[in-house]
């Protein structure tokens, strides 16, 4: 067992109950409580952050504890918790117990997973098992992932069903850190209802359609979505954003969201053109794309005809406190196929959204980028227990994974799981029909290079970018082209310092 110590939990991003640490069947199930409180006594070293959801299950003597690290990636969103709750049980009282193990979640809100990981290496008490997450938040832990391949030899696991090309898209310096689970490529979210409401076809499903607006063909491209964007955002005497008597201080329905996407402009620029910020002599560029991308996404909230909500405006019971379309307030929303997670299905009585589709992604200067994220897990190096962490491992991307898949929305890297993946979204959202095929088409249009590859200094890198997201979030009066010469000159000058020191 692992000593317990004083931790204090802080009330966030997360509140009530949120995960039961799990043991057998017969085992009565703790609650894990995120709240104000006093110090309580844990079962797990911790060391102390701002949020964290800690398991308070005793570990059984007669197993060993394979602590799950979740929120570096997806996976602490209020509708996933208790889907993963029940995902633990179901091993513990299966899996588990015929081989001697037992389960035993961390959830960790998203905004802290990174510096809570940190906190965990340094104190020598690494979980075993990290994920979801994707090719960014592996990177920030480069060197601390288990090398997997000794292990798939010394259990004969099969990889035959797994594309090659995945399999090297997960070496890291010659080690094979993860094996494929999911990828998720980007679409267009629609709110049919609103589209119907204002009058306007619904955007194309195919690659090359065009869309017709006012009567005209035009290219479904940025300046279209903008367009059609600002027709769908009203206020609340319902005029719409091209109206002159448009009320931007009463906005209760907006026609656009970079969902879920937008803390970065390293995200969200992506769908604009594919572009690595650094350039040959270690120093922070931004191609013309991702600067047009920068302007066009401030305009969409503080131009003279905005349709995308603010940093204040999201942050509101209003817009779902940031799960924007699913509020029915959003009439379009660009991201990923992991978005399915969080949208309600027509079958609840609360849902908001009973009619949805996706379209493809919008174009920019002739050419389509489809952002794609790639998640997977990893083991990491300071387990105590490699063969059995990576038991738990291959269940949970073998026998487990339909079940997360139902929980996180990846499309199944492994082919052979495709068909069965997309017939359980078809029954979670039924009777509403999604045209899925939209999300195969986009996957050709992935973009080269990567908006996640590793940036130098990765950290203080990645926190630069999203200092810039909030500041065009919050701020109505801002000088665009100084801020950018700004981030250019801080991003350089933290690139030189993991330089100057020899790391990242």
């Amino acid at each position: 067992m692992r000593k317990p110590i004083t931790l204090l939990v802080s009330l966030l991003a997360i509140t009530g109950l949120l995960l039961t640490a799990c043991g057998p069947a017969a085992t009565p199930t703790p609650q894990i409580i995120v709240q104000t409180a006093p110090p309580v006594e844990v079962t797990r070293e911790v060391v102390q952050t701002q949020i964290i959801a800690q398991p308070t299950a005793e570990p059984e003597a007669d197993k060993v504890q394979i602590y799950w690290y979740i929120g570096l990636g997806t996976g602490a969103q209020a509708a996933q918790i208790p889907q993963e709750k029940e995902f633990v049980d179901k091993y513990n009282a299966t899996q588990g117990e015929a081989d001697g193990i037992q389960l035993i979640p961390i959830i960790v809100d998203n905004k802290y997973a990174r510096d809570n990981l940190i906190a965990q290496i340094a104190a020598g008490n690494a979980p075993d098992i990290v994920g979801p997450m994707g090719t960014e938040g592996r990177g920030w832990f480069q060197g601390a992932w288990l090398d997997l391949q000794p292990l798939v030899d010394k259990f004969n696991y099969d990889v035959s069903d797994i594309d090659p090309a995945f399999l090297e898209f997960y070496q890291d310096q010659g080690e094979l850190v993860g094996l494929p689970f999911a990828i998720f490529p980007s679409a267009l979210y629609y709110n049919e209802d609103l589209f119907d409401e204002a009058g306007l076809p619904y955007p194309p499903h195919k690659v090359g359609e065009k869309y017709l607006l006012d009567g005209q063909e035009v290219e479904w491209n940025f300046d279209t979505v903008a367009e059609v964007a600002k027709r769908l955002t009203v206020d609340a005497n319902g005029n719409d954003a091209t109206s002159p008597d448009f009320d931007r201080e009463n906005i209760v329905q907006y026609g656009f969201e970079f969902q879920w996407v937008k803390d970065s402009p390293r995200w969200f620029s992506a769908y604009f053109e594919p572009f690595y910020p650094v350039n040959d002599k270690g120093e922070a560029v931004l191609s013309d794309g991702q600067i047009a991308a920068i302007e066009w996404y401030y305009n969409a909230m503080w131009g003279d005809q905005p349709f995308l909500p603010t940093q204040a405006a999201m942050d509101t019971d209003y817009l779902g406190h940031s799960n924007s379309f699913n509020s029915g307030h959003v009439g379009m929303a660009l991201t990923h196929l992991w978005y399915t997670c969080c949208i309600t299905p027509p079958s609840d009585a609360t849902v908001t959204v009973p009619n949805w589709d996706v379209a493809v992604v919008p174009s920019y200067n002739g050419k389509i980028t489809a952002k794609m994220h790639g998640d997977t897990f990893g083991i990491m190096k300071d387990t105590r227990h490699p063969d059995e962490a990576f038991k738990v491992y291959t269940y949970l991307i073998g026998e487990g994974a339909a079940d997360l898949y139902k929980i996180y929305g990846g499309l199944p890297a492994r082919k052979s799981q495709q068909a069965d993946f997309f017939k359980t979204l078809d029954e979670r959202f039924a009777p509403n029909e999604i045209d899925w095929q939209v999300f195969l088409d986009m996957i050709p249009y992935l973009e080269v290079p990567g908006h996640e590859l590793v940036l130098p200094n990765v950290a203080k890198a990645h926190d630069a970018f999203l200092q810039l997201g909030s500041d065009l979030r919050s701020n109505p009066d801002l000088d665009l082209e100084a801020r950018i010469a700004q981030f250019l000159a801080d991003e350089t000058a933290i690139y030189k310092e993991a330089e100057a020191s020899g790391g990242n």
